[in-house]
């Protein structure tokens, strides 16, 4: 549980409101039937996202505290893996402040804008066959509009 550091609105993790509906099921809290049936459908979802592998990336939300902010606040980010003391290794979800596109089938290399001054414009004489690089890079329809979008004159 969190509070956001200027708004003050309480967030619960996933377990957090498990332990809050089975509590609402069983008697122990007080609540009326409207909450109840909430409480009996809501259960097997919360449980559902409880039990979830993380052994396929996923996106997630947790405090943006742990990553070093000075106030509490919903961070979005990727589940990345989870190791054998089911703990999960994410990465924060941030606004791009470079201009640079890494390329799905080659994470290994980047491409990037004219900030860096190495974009030149070439004649067509000075083109050659790619055939010389192996393995081929393959742009995937994602690079080609990650690049398309880094490269529009629109911002």
């Amino acid at each position: 549980m969190f509070k956001h550091g200027k708004t003050g609105y309480t967030y619960y993790s996933v377990r957090e409101k498990i332990n809050y509906y089975t509590d609402i099921i069983k008697g122990k809290r007080a609540a009326d039937d409207t909450l109840k049936a909430k409480a009996i459908k809501r259960l097997p979802e919360l449980q559902r996202l409880d039990k979830q592998s993380y052994s396929e990336p996923k996106v997630i939300v947790t405090d943006d505290k742990k990553f070093g902010n000075g106030i509490s606040k919903p961070r979005l980010c990727i589940a990345v893996k989870e190791d054998n003391k089911k703990r999960v290794l994410v990465a924060p979800i941030m606004k791009v402040t470079s201009n640079y596109v890494i390329l799905d089938n080659n994470i290994d290399r980047q491409i990037s804008k004219t900030a860096d001054g190495r974009n030149k414009w070439l004649d067509r004489n000075d083109i050659y066959e790619d055939k010389y690089f192996s393995p081929p890079l393959v742009l995937t329809e994602r690079d080609k509009a990650k690049i398309k979008r880094l490269y529009s004159d629109k911002k």
